[in-house]
């Protein structure tokens, strides 16, 4: 799975990062991946509670992913006719559409008090 970061310059393969961690700082709070050394910028938002509620969105984005995948490799040996074609397809459409998280932007994120 990808991570597009908030303002779009870094897309960065999930499975490769080392984490994903939160910073907070005097005025932003900043959710950064790392991988050997490097430390890249997903995105930056107004409190802790949103920058945790994103990661829990990526959280579950991933799980949905990676279902997703396993379900399509276990239908490799069945039966092809039109309905089973028409599943398949529907779910690599899914798949591709949960490929990439975009991170959202600070307005984008809700978070219950």
């Amino acid at each position: 799975m990808l991570i597009r970061s908030q303002n779009k310059e870094v897309l960065t393969n999930l499975n490769a990062l080392a984490g994903i961690e939160i910073a907070e700082g005097p005025v932003k709070t900043v959710i950064t991946s790392y991988i050997t050394g490097c430390s890249y910028l997903l995105g930056e938002y107004s409190n802790k509670q949103k920058a945790v509620k994103v990661l829990d969105m990526l959280q579950k984005a991933y799980a949905e992913y990676e279902m997703l995948r396993g379900m399509s490799t276990g239908m490799g040996g069945i039966m092809v006719t039109y309905n089973t074609k028409m599943i398949v397809n529907e779910l690599e459409k899914e798949i591709q559409e949960k490929t990439i998280f975009q991170m959202p932007e600070d307005s984008e994120v809700e978070v219950n008090d």
